[in-house]
């Protein structure tokens, strides 16, 4: 890729990556990339937060973390600094940092429905009780709210709830593109091109090429994340992820600044 980012980056601080920030960002510089930006997971609540999220303690020092690597590597590829936050919103991180100057960009997330984590890989037997319909239609209505809250620049992981191979049986086109439209009201969203899909059982890019002709035909903004929660994840599979939005009509992604969106030829 020309000018290759990365947007989805993690560190240790959630409690299931590895790795050092400085070995994340040599990856990236040997793999040429242009752009990268960390957006660990912001806190979560006591009880939910242990092993996912830092700690509402940790999130000034994460913050101060990379704005020292920045400074560090600013002569060899340029560092953004985000959050990639659970929507419905908690407590657990201040809503201070929703309009942090500091900040590049916000991932807008869904991981729960409810109280039930459904990417986990312990929660997956929870599919079996559950009307796969119905699961896909709770989902899509927390990225709408988050969509329409305003808080954030980018949609994360869009149709993560398809990560174990669970497919809906209804179809949810009209649901997708009802998304696409109050995506594209907001001129500052774009949607994550997420190949850690690839990686998963589902083994496949969120979203899916389906969802990704849509975005095109509608004229949703996309950017990349490789949700990295190791260095030599970093970059992962974005030749496919090019090769497919360039299938569907893209040329342009998106890249952020202080949570104004610009966009980046490919």
């Amino acid at each position: 890729m020309r000018n290759a980012i990365d947007y989805h980056i993690h560190t240790k601080l959630c409690g299931h990556a590895s790795g050092t920030t400085d070995e994340y960002i040599r990856e990236a510089i040997n793999k040429k990339l242009k752009e990268i930006g960390f957006s660990d997971h912001a806190p979560l609540p006591e009880g939910l937060r242990e092993g996912i999220t830092m700690l509402p303690e940790e999130t000034e020092n994460y913050i101060k973390l990379i704005e020292q690597k920045r400074k560090e590597y600013n002569n060899q590829i340029d560092i953004k600094i985000g959050f990639e936050i659970d929507f419905p919103l908690t407590d657990a991180l201040g809503r201070k940092y929703l309009n942090d100057n500091r900040l590049d960009y916000l991932i807008g997330s869904c991981h729960f429905l409810g109280d039930w984590a459904f990417d986990h890989p312990d929660n997956v037997s929870g599919f079996k009780n559950r009307d796969i319909n119905e699961i896909y239609s709770d989902y899509y209505k927390i990225i709408s709210d988050l969509v329409q809250s305003g808080y954030f620049n980018i949609v994360g992981h869009f149709d993560l709830v398809k990560k174990f191979g669970h497919r809906a049986k209804a179809d949810f086109t009209k649901t997708v593109e009802n998304l696409a439209l109050s995506i594209t009201r907001n001129k500052n969203i774009a949607v994550e091109i997420n190949t850690a899909g690839i990686r998963k059982p589902v083994n496949e890019l969120y979203p899916s090429e389906n969802i990704i002709e849509i975005f095109y035909r509608m004229n949703v903004p996309l950017t990349f994340g490789s949700d990295a929660h190791k260095p030599e994840e970093v970059g992962y599979m974005f030749d496919k992820a090019e090769e497919t939005i360039k299938k569907a009509g893209y040329r342009k992604i998106s890249g952020y600044s202080k949570k104004q969106r610009y966009d980046i030829l490919l």
